[in-house]
């Protein structure tokens, strides 16, 4: 909950600092280029180190990194040499930790409840991050922001310690979450190790078309989401102490669909969640690429939230359940490097677009997203179907003495 809460105010604190360096479209723009970056260049290296650690040991090291860096931050704001690129460099540094502490956390997920409440406790999952991350962490960064730059900043630091405490501090996790069963990763090397990685994911032709589709649902969604500080400030009037409360809007859907997606999963089917939650996020983004009144935007963005997170409880089953578990962490890491690795050339071509209006990111990145989930509809249907398959024969599979522990 802590990592998440850092998380919620990194994003809206970094870039109103951004704002208050430069005014320039491109440049705001590439700090979400570099949120993205080190899943292109670390994920598959990432999903490895998960694969054959102590998961609990590995989100330990990872959020102690990120203290040092957030007070490296801190300590370049206080003397006077702050600039976009030091934004930039603990930017980067803070998601190198998240490529290992976030993947790892969602696949303890499956080791701690049974198969046939998966998607409830997804759903719950999901439900506080959202809390913590979007519905504290973005508002709270913002009334902070509005006492000084350091404050947020001082909380981001603050909220990665309380994490680091808290993970050592409880016993049933550690006993609960085990390293994954990566036995051939631990005895075939690290380099061979990665490349069965990439193995598993380019030669499964629905494990890659679903990379595919998450590249493009990225790279669209993240056009607009790269100026959305400005859009909001400049096109929808909305000042920086309130960005945040802004900002919440994406969280209020998200929590609306963590409470709501298992039962929309058991009445409309996994298939359909998928589909239309991808394209309402992309009916949303051509919603706020036309209006100019911010409560309307907020609506929008609400249920752009509503339809990430709903759609993103119903797909993942399929990964938590189908991919064995000795190569679950390769296979999110190179996933993500794919899927998540291209979304710098997405907020880029935001930034860009950004300089001629400031609405255009938001119009292009809706085509997109409703580009990519017509092609990909055939994968996405298949997904579905392997993952209740595989849901089904887990909860009608005998209890084991060691899982009923």
């Amino acid at each position: 909950m802590f990592t998440n809460l850092a998380d919620g105010m990194l994003t809206v604190a970094l870039p109103l600092i951004a704002v208050s360096l430069t005014q320039d479209p491109l440049l705001v723009a590439g700090l979400t280029a570099v949120r993205f970056l080190p899943w292109l260049l670390l994920a598959p290296l990432s999903g490895v180190l998960i694969d054959r650690v102590h998961r609990m040991r590995a989100m330990v090291v990872s959020n102690t990194v990120a203290v040092l860096v957030m007070l490296g931050l801190i300590l370049t704001l206080v003397t006077g040499n702050l600039s976009v690129w030091a934004l930039y460099a603990a930017m980067f540094a803070l998601i190198c930790c998240e490529t290992v502490t976030d993947p790892a956390s969602r696949i303890a997920v499956v080791q701690l409840v049974p198969a046939r409440l998966l998607d409830r406790a997804n759903s719950r999952v999901e439900g506080g991050r959202l809390v913590a991350q979007e519905c504290l962490g973005r508002p709270v960064a913002g009334f902070l922001f509005a006492a000084g730059a350091v404050a947020p900043l001082a909380g981001i630091a603050g909220s990665y310690a309380l994490c680091v405490l808290l993970l050592c501090a409880i016993p049933l996790v550690w006993r609960r979450s085990v390293p994954g069963d990566g036995t051939a990763s631990r005895t075939e090397g690290f380099w061979r190790s990665t490349g069965a990685g990439f193995r598993q994911v380019l030669g499964d032709p629905i494990l890659r078309g679903n990379t595919l589709c998450n590249a493009g649902m990225m790279v669209g969604g993240n056009m607009g989401g790269a100026v959305l500080v400005l859009h909001a400030q400049d096109g929808l009037g909305v000042s920086s102490a309130l960005f945040g409360v802004f900002m919440t809007s994406a969280a209020v859907g998200g929590v609306l669909a963590s409470l709501t997606a298992d039962r929309a999963i058991s009445r409309f089917g996994r298939r359909a969640v998928v589909i239309r939650g991808y394209l309402g996020i992309a009916v949303a983004y051509l919603g706020v690429a036309l209006t100019g009144d911010p409560f309307v935007a907020f609506v929008l963005l609400t249920v752009s939230g509503y339809s990430m997170v709903v759609s993103n409880i119903a797909a993942s089953p399929y990964y938590q359940t189908v991919i064995p578990d000795a190569v679950r962490g390769r296979v999110a890491g190179v996933s993500r490097m794919i899927g998540w690795g291209v979304t710098p050339l997405g907020a880029m071509a935001g930034g860009l677009l950004g300089r001629i209006d400031l609405a255009l990111p938001f119009l292009l990145g809706a085509v997109i997203m409703t580009v990519t989930v017509v092609l990909a509809r055939r994968v996405i249907s298949e997904t579905a179907r392997r993952a209740d398959l595989a849901l089904h024969e887990a909860a009608t599979r005998p209890v084991t003495e060691e899982e009923s522990r």
